[in-house]
């Protein structure tokens, strides 16, 4: 049996919460929402949706229309709130915040904050009316009421919103966005907030690795110090939370990604948890984003932001949500359907977009949505990004970005609306980390030790800006859109203004003073330095290295792990937006000298030998007394912050918690799904009486048994259960079932969540794969088109490979793989780059993505040279905040080898790299002498390895 969900949600029932609305409140909320469509919709009156367009594809290479048969899925309508419901969610969202208030902490429900806050039933109507009258399929309606999502085609679209969706060209990679703004019936563009999913730019993490990992992870064999999950607990004063193992038990916490990742109990993330700490995860695939793919690049950041999660708060249950291979979902869409589903009391994502590049609508669209979540009792962390004050210095012009944007002020979304915490890092003060045993750090016993930090360390504001890393800071600075809250202010050092500052919190970020330990099986990542695996023997890579990485991908979900064990040392069902009780801690002296560490050294500027640094050394912000826009607060003393933290509970009732045992998180449609759910008192000094009464049953949103009555099984353990059984939905993704306990005259209210993938989640079919011949003269370069042909049903997504089998010459070729211009997915442009023509491509090492550096296991150190390799990414959208980067590859048909180990998942792959001694970025070139290489051509499903074809083709270099 395996148990898969606990989530403590204690107290007070929805009839409680609406009866204790303050008078200019209540009169709202008992109210359903007021249509505002008059009439049937038509498009004899329309209107403009005002900066509905991406700003990404101003600059970008316009390639013409998309085919007007092709499908685009998911597309979603976001609705607003009528300037009455803003003003009223408001005034709740400050009262739930209020200690003094009857509404402090009482939080809604999908289902109670749509009849307060959704659009009119009526209003629904009328748009899917119209919206079917343009051919489009309805595929659901949010749990909130307030977005519809729907299907339809190419010309579809351009019928009903106005504009053609036209494919683009940017640095390579291959894009579709509407050509326009779009045009909509005006009764229904003057309640509509967005419209989503009609671009396919993704968010980029925020990770960047090294060749050689570095957590603080003391190895035997040199004694250099890596960083793990157990040195967070001690640097930042969590000791005593550990001993008692107090570590989110009975607490949910959800991660959010836009690649699938590896869950069996051989992946190389159950191989961290083995060593470091953890407790496992729950997949959770968004319905409708497609089947399970690999994202190379999101891969590795998805592992990342799993393993530190679950290493921080490794008695919680924490949920990974995960969007599938459809092009035009991405990690925002998990996002959403993390707060749309309620799963968990806080959500961390590790990605961005900064601020110039996205639309105001699709901000917009995602602020009211965070603002959801915040009244639900959501805390939604975010990384604040890794490129110091210019978040925008990831991209290129290459990608349609001037270079005045890359190098102006700006900050990331969605850390920049208020309603998230934007984490911003710090790295360990010089000197403070060096090898061997020192006040800080442990002497090696006889094994690698996983925690060896004996104290907290100074920090000062993380800045590793190098021609190596690129930009690689801390990000902060002031948001372009949103305006100042009202809760940022009264803390010595912030400046006058009126917008949104970055970031509220700052913990370790460094990718080298002295860096996170990391377990991957991301090629991108780790595959230039020769691994097939990071961690083959327990951390130790197959090369026999561990692997390092830093950003602010893991301070995000450190500090979401830190919230979650917050959550249960409080006995609270969330914290909502944490913001304002984090600055208005930070305003007392006596709380902020105890419960915060003020940083004052360091800045986020950059420096000159970085190319797109404007003014180095002023270009940024100081580390400074008080609030700063390089650390913001600081970093915490976390057993001081719990200690400082107002309490929830105001009553005596004893805390419960909700288990559900299932022996299954998978099932086709129709199963019987059976489970045992366990209601457990917790008393610390004392065993309680068992829980009583009876639950309620929910099946995604719907009540399934509105009262299922629990008997007591262990009074040695406080424990009543019952067994439960439901048939799993017909409809292929994930299926949440959640569990409601509303408490007793003894004991509080819980819940908890149960995730089950229902259907084939997982490509299918097979298909065929092509290549043409190919003749290229020394020095120079030639492309051929690749393809898979798909049968028997056949819609994954496909990961090229290219091997030598060839002893001739010496030659060295490098080579491209992006994606055709056809409508086929899963065809592309494989170039070819012989000899000296290898120097002409660019590394166009992305900022989201940092290198990877491998440092060797035994005691002779041996770092190979980073080479920057483009991360390979279709959707090149939001900033993955962390550090990992891939390599440029080399084919040396010198070498009988099977190098095809970089993948390219019909995303955009450039390979060139090869034997160590290079600089990086410029491999060396050998001129090949003139003969023809038999290449093989191999296409395999990202996920279901099963599926795979190849071919070979010739090169004939003259």
């Amino acid at each position: 049996m395996k148990q898969l969900r606990r989530v403590v949600l204690p107290l007070l029932t929805v009839a409680l919460l609406v009866s204790s609305f303050s008078s200019f409140a209540q009169a709202p909320f008992s109210q359903t929402p007021e249509p505002r469509i008059k009439g049937p919709l038509t498009e004899a009156s329309s209107a403009v949706l005002s900066n509905s367009r991406t700003p990404r594809v101003r600059d970008a290479e316009d390639l013409g229309p998309v085919s007007s048969e092709t499908l685009i899925p998911g597309i979603t309508l976001v609705f607003k709130r009528s300037a009455s419901q803003e003003a009223t969610l408001q005034e709740l969202l400050s009262a739930q915040q209020n200690a003094s208030s009857p509404l402090y902490h009482q939080w809604l429900t999908p289902e109670t904050f749509a009849t307060r806050f959704g659009i009119a039933d009526q209003d629904i109507a009328a748009t899917q009316s119209w919206l079917t009258s343009r051919g489009f399929h309805i595929d659901s309606v949010s749990r909130s009421r307030d977005r519809i999502t729907f299907s339809g085609t190419a010309a579809q679209v351009q019928a009903a919103f106005g504009t053609e969706l036209h494919r683009y060209r940017a640095q390579g990679e291959l894009h579709f966005s509407p050509a326009a703004d779009l045009t909509l019936p005006a009764d229904l563009a003057s309640v509509t907030a967005a419209v989503l999913h009609l671009s396919d730019f993704r968010p980029r993490p925020n990770v960047k690795v090294q060749t050689r990992p570095r957590p603080d992870y003391t190895t035997l064999s040199t004694q250099t110090h890596y960083l793990g999950p157990k040195d967070i607990y001690t640097m930042y004063d969590m000791t005593s939370f550990f001993t008692n193992q107090e570590l989110g038990g009975g607490q949910g916490l959800a991660v959010v990604g836009q690649s699938y990742v590896d869950t069996s109990t051989s992946s190389i993330i159950r191989q961290f948890e083995s060593v470091m700490g953890g407790n496992g995860f729950s997949p959770v695939l968004v319905p409708g984003s497609g089947v399970e793919a690999i994202s190379p690049g999101d891969q590795g950041e998805s592992e990342i932001d799993i393993e530190y999660s679950t290493g921080i708060a490794s008695n919680a249950n924490i949920f990974f949500v995960y969007v599938g291979n459809n092009q035009n979902y991405d990690v925002f869409d998990a996002l959403g359907f993390a707060i749309d589903q309620d799963i968990a009391p806080v959500v961390s994502i590790s990605y961005g977009i900064c601020e110039s590049l996205m639309s105001v609508t699709d901000m917009d669209g995602g602020n009211a949505l965070f603002e959801q979540a915040a009244a639900q009792g959501q805390t939604i962390v975010a990384s604040a990004g890794d490129s110091g004050s210019t978040a925008c210095a990831g991209y290129t012009t290459s990608e349609g970005v001037p270079l005045a944007t890359q190098q102006a002020l700006s900050v990331l979304y969605p850390a920049s609306s208020p309603y998230v915490t934007a984490v911003g890092g710090t790295q360990m003060a010089a000197g403070t980390f060096t090898a061997g045993s020192s006040q800080y750090w442990a002497s090696a016993s006889l094994h690698d030790a996983v925690g060896s930090l004996l104290s907290y360390v100074p920090e000062v504001a993380w800045n590793e800006d190098s021609t190596s890393f690129g930009i690689a800071a801390g990000g902060g600075g002031a948001s372009s859109h949103f305006t100042r809250p009202t809760w940022q202010s009264g803390v010595p050092g912030i400046p006058s203004g009126s917008f949104r500052l970055l970031p509220d919190i700052a913990l370790q970020a460094s990718i080298e003073n002295p860096g996170f330990l990391i377990c991957s099986d991301d090629l991108s990542l780790i595959g230039s330095e020769g691994q097939t695996s990071s961690c083959g023997d327990g951390l130790v890579g197959s090369n026999n290295k561990y692997t390092v990485a830093g950003g602010t991908s893991f301070a995000a979900p450190i500090f979401a792990g830190l919230i979650t064990i917050l959550n249960q040392a409080k006995h609270t069902t969330g914290q909502g937006n944490v913001n304002p009780t984090l600055y208005s801690l930070a305003s007392n002296p006596k709380s902020y000298a105890s419960a915060f560490h003020d940083i004052i050294s360091g800045s986020n500027a950059c420096i000159p030998v970085v190319s797109n640094c404007a003014t180095p050394g002023e270009s940024g912000y100081a580390a400074t007394p008080g609030y700063d826009q390089a650390t913001g607060l600081g970093s915490v003393d976390f057993n001081n912050l719990v200690a400082a933290w107002p309490s929830t509970s105001t009553n005596s009732l004893t805390p419960t918690s909700v288990l559900i045992i299932g022996s299954q998180y998978t099932a086709n449609p129709g199963d019987i799904v059976p489970v045992q759910i366990v209601v457990t008192s917790s008393y610390a000094n004392a065993v309680p009486p068992a829980p009583t009464g009876a639950l309620s049953v929910s099946l995604d949103g719907v009540v399934a048994q509105s009262s299922l009555a629990i008997t007591s099984t262990n009074p040695l353990y406080s424990q009543a259960s019952v067994n439960y059984s439901y048939v799993a939905p017909p409809t292929a993704g994930a299926h949440l079932l959640t569990v409601t306990y509303p408490g007793d005259a003894t004991h509080s209210a819980s819940t908890a969540t149960f995730s089950v993938l229902v259907g084939n989640v997982t490509a299918t079919g097979s298909f065929s794969v092509t290549a043409g011949n190919l003749t290229v003269a020394n020095g120079s370069t030639g492309s051929t088109q690749i393809a898979a042909t798909p049968s028997g049903g056949y819609t994954g997504k496909v990961a090229w490979s290219l091997a030598a089998a060839t002893t001739n010459g010496t030659a060295e070729v490098c080579y491209s793989i992006s994606p055709s211009s056809s409508n086929n997915l899963n065809a592309a442009t494989l170039t070819i780059f012989v000899g000296s023509a290898c120097n002409s491509v660019a590394p166009a090492e992305r900022s989201n993505l940092r290198p990877i550096n491998s440092r060797a296991a035994s005691k002779q150190q041996t770092p190979s040279p980073w080479r920057k390799t483009p991360q390979i990414a279709l959707y090149a959208g939001l900033i993955l905040c962390g550090s990992l980067a891939g390599r440029r590859r080399k084919i040396r048909l010198s070498l009988l080898l099977a190098l095809a180990s970089l993948t390219c998942i019909t995303t955009v792959l450039t390979g060139c790299g090869g034997g160590g001694g290079s600089k990086p970025g410029t491999p060396p070139a050998v001129t090949p002498n003139a003969t023809t290489y038999t290449l093989t051509l191999t296409g395999k499903d990202s996920v279901n390895s099963s599926i795979t074809a190849s071919t070979t083709f010739t090169l004939t270099v003259n």
